[in-house]
């Protein structure tokens, strides 16, 4: 991935996780909203000088931006790569969300062999992979995973909740 691939990701799952409009944050940024659909959407090539104000306009410093950015490279599992991790640690029961297949929501497996994946992850990879918005990736969730789990039998994967405080 692009390093201006993963600035835009981590751009969009910052805004999203912060309940911010693209609108608002590219007012707040001082660029034109379709630019900054541009921007997380991996198309533009952007100056530090704009880097800076997006990060103003998130609250965020802009080292803390970058980092982010360039963990959307190094944390790049795959979903093959993680099933042969689990495979060869003997979890060969372990059911996986393979359409969409939200790997960059895993958090962990649990003593009993089943992954964990975050709801709030889960709704960020939505977002920046789906192109949804923050209230239909909620619906996507809840109507066609949540009401499913029960179905998958005893080894399905356990979503966790961010607590807020």
């Amino acid at each position: 991935m692009e390093l201006q691939q993963q600035l835009g990701k981590a751009i969009r799952a910052i805004r999203t996780k912060q309940g911010l409009s693209q609108e608002k944050l590219a007012l707040e940024a001082g660029v034109d909203r379709r630019y900054m659909s541009d921007i997380e959407n991996g198309a533009r090539n952007v100056s530090l000088n704009v880097i800076e104000r997006i990060s103003k306009g998130l609250a965020i410093s802009t080292s803390y931006l970058l980092k982010c950015a360039e963990e959307y490279s190094s944390s790049a599992l795959t979903l093959e790569e993680l099933k042969q991790y689990l495979h060869e640690r003997g979890c060969d029961d372990t059911v996986f969300l393979e359409h969409p297949d939200y790997i960059t929501a895993v958090v962990g497996i649990s003593e009993d062999e089943r992954l964990v994946y975050s709801y709030t992850g889960m709704l960020e990879f939505l977002i920046a992979n789906e192109g949804m918005t923050y209230e239909d990736a909620c619906d996507w969730i809840d109507f066609n995973l949540i009401r499913a789990l029960p179905y998958m039998g005893e080894n399905a994967p356990i979503i966790t909740f961010d607590i807020l405080t």
